[in-house]
This record gives structure tokens, sequence and C-alpha cells, in this order.
């Protein structure tokens, strides 16, 4: 396999063995040796998409996810609304989106094409892992627990 530049791209509030997969699968799809970088979601991006501020600040993820073996690099996004610009800027042969992320890959894809970027998208699996596979899961599963326990 000829080595390719993936970039992978959430959120990453909380890791979970849902994001290793989903990152282990993007590291497979670089090669041995390619280039894993993976996107941040800025604080403000997600607060705008959540409704709520993360847990972490963007700059305490990013250093968490480029920590990680099968990461070479982790970025923080962009405030904006054009998704083809980080592309633009770091020019990755393969975009791999989660099994989970919402996006209409035919369209992704369409908009790479029209603006003459020759990134592929392509959407990762999900492998069998724990139930704990959601960051919003996770914290569900801590507020039941200090109610259950009376501490909340």
């Amino acid at each position: 396999m000829c080595p390719k530049r993936v970039l992978a791209a959430g959120k990453f509030d909380i890791l979970h063995p849902g994001h290793l997969s989903y990152l282990r699968q993007a590291r497979e799809l670089a090669g041995p040796d390619g280039e894993l970088v993976v996107v941040i979601a800025l604080d403000k991006t997600i607060e705008r998409e959540r409704g709520a501020p993360p847990v972490f600040p963007q700059e305490q993820r990013r250093q968490l996810v480029e920590a990680l073996d099968v990461v070479d690099r982790a970025v923080l996004g962009y405030d904006t609304e054009d998704r083809t610009q980080i592309v633009r800027d770091l020019k990755p042969d393969i975009v791999a989106l989660g099994y989970d992320q919402v996006a209409d890959i035919e369209a992704l894809q369409r908009l790479f094409d029209e603006g003459g970027l020759p990134s592929r998208v392509v959407r990762l699996s999900r492998l069998p892992t724990n139930d704990l596979c959601s960051s919003t899961e996770i914290r569900r599963r801590i507020v039941e627990y200090y109610h259950a326990n009376g501490t909340v």
C-alpha cells in the first residue's frame, strides 16, 4: 500500500474505545509509512453543535489525541462553515469519517471534486467495543451514578 495522508476529525471530548477504533482504522488507511492528521473541533464549534461546552478545552483535547501512538499530528479545526478549507490546507488523500459522524458522503465528495480537491471520503465501520463508545453516554452514566448514590 502506498503511504497516504489521512485526515480524521472529531470532538474527542472524553476519549473512549470508540475513538481509538476510529483512529486505528484511519491509521490503517494511511499505511505504515503514511500520516494520520486529526482535526480537533474548537470549543465554540462543540458549544454550537451540542449546546454545551466540552469537558476538556480544545488545546487539552488536541494534546491528548496527539499523544496517541496512532496519531502523527493533531491540529485544531477552523471557525468556519466551509468544510473544504482545512482539506485544502492539509491536502489529505483520504478524509476518514466515523460510522456515526453526520455527513452526506456523496455531497461532501462532490464538494471536494468541484473544488478541485483530490481527496476521497471514506466511511469507517463501527467495530465491536464495549458499550461506552460515546462521550454522551459516558457523561450520562456518570450523572446516573452520582444521582443513584445521593451525591448530586
